[in-house]
């Protein structure tokens, strides 16, 4: 994704070990979620974080460049694996209501999808927004503003919106692209609506109308 270099800043963590570990990853990340009190859940998130950090270091070694270059299946299965985990990490964080812990990992998952999956907007998208949210819930406004643009950007960039255009019902990837594109110009609206154009508003409507056409699913509300 072209227009999301900000988050491939790599944080500065001295690396012990050149392996790929997605099993340790998710196991320090249980220790987490199953702390016994907000103490130890900062311990543990603590010990979380810098492996995880550790592992995109050697994830971003292993990409060799992936799409443009091509990639092991481990290292492509792997990578996935650890941006799964990453995503389980901002939820437990979350979970002990660590907002800026949140964002920190929420930063990591995005980073972490964007040396495998960073052609598939469906993966890249929501976890950006995710961390942009955290980042407007932190008044980090300028960083918020950036994540959201971003998302926007590449959906014109890609000519994403020719999903609109389709007579079949949208995939589920479909649906994970355009809620989050949908969902940040409405942030942009709240943040910054003199920088959005008249093209994007109309953009804006024609989400509102699909999404908001979709049936809902049973475990949603009614």
């Amino acid at each position: 994704m072209s227009n999301l270099s900000f988050l491939k800043r790599l944080f500065r963590v001295t690396r012990n070990d050149k392996t790929l570990n997605s099993q340790e990853a998710r196991r320090l990340v249980d220790l987490v979620v199953q702390a016994p009190n907000l103490d130890a859940a900062v311990a543990a998130a603590e010990s979380a974080f810098s492996f995880l950090v550790g592992q995109l270091h050697i994830l971003g070694d292993s990409a060799n460049g992936y799409p443009r270059n091509p990639i092991s299946a481990h290292v492509w299965t792997e990578g996935c694996s650890l941006a799964n985990a990453c995503d389980r990490f901002a939820d437990a964080v979350a979970g002990w209501d660590q907002r800026r812990g949140e964002e920190q990992a929420t930063r990591l998952a995005a980073t972490m999808a964007l040396q495998i999956v960073a052609h598939y907007p469906e993966e890249i998208f929501p976890r950006v927004f995710r961390h942009a949210a955290c980042c407007e819930a932190l008044g980090m406004t300028s960083e918020a503003v950036e994540g959201y643009g971003n998302i926007i950007g590449d959906f014109d960039q890609l000519c994403l919106e020719e999903i609109l255009d389709s007579t079949e019902p949208f995939s589920d990837s479909e649906v994970k692209i355009l809620t989050s594109v949908r969902n940040s110009l409405i942030a942009l609206l709240r943040l910054s609506p003199q920088g959005l154009s008249d093209a994007q508003h109309e953009i804006c409507e024609r989400l509102n109308a699909a999404l908001d056409s979709l049936p809902q699913k049973d475990d949603e509300p009614t």
